[in-house]
């Protein structure tokens, strides 16, 4: 298995994730839906305003949990964050998202809107089957 076999879980499944950060000595976790995920990370977008990304900040150590239910299946990825300012990647988010500009991010430049992806991590999948073997379990590094 390698990276590829992520990116085809996460897309042909389009399951949300929860994404779980560090504040203090509290784990948080909040759900999330991926804007892309291609062979250099997993990108999402948040506000400069909220929480998760005073958090990322702090510690750009996080874990995505995807989860699929018919069959169980998760893809349990650690990695670490990297803040996206290339212009055109944060214009194509943009467009690909009108939603985002309902939240009034209207140019690329809107110093609370926060592009990042997910990089230099490690993934691995998990069934009912592994459930006592979790660390026998091959990792995937990307």
């Amino acid at each position: 298995m390698d990276f590829k076999d992520c990116m085809q879980f996460i897309t042909e499944s389009q399951a949300t994730c929860t994404l779980c950060t560090i504040e203090g000595d509290q784990p948080r976790g909040r759900g999330m839906v991926p804007l892309w995920v291609k062979d250099d990370g997993i990108y999402f977008t948040t506000a400069a305003s909220k929480d998760l990304y005073k958090q990322l900040r702090a510690n750009s150590k996080v874990e995505l949990c995807f989860v699929t239910l018919q069959p169980i299946k998760h893809l349990r990825i650690m990695g670490d964050v990297e803040f996206v300012e290339d212009s055109a990647l944060r214009e194509k988010a943009l467009e690909e998202r009108p939603f985002l500009k309902a939240l009034g991010f209207d140019t690329p430049n809107n110093p609370n809107f926060i592009l990042f992806r997910v990089v230099n991590g490690e993934a691995h999948f998990w069934t009912w089957g592994d459930n006592l073997k979790e660390a026998d379990i091959p990792r995937i590094k990307f």
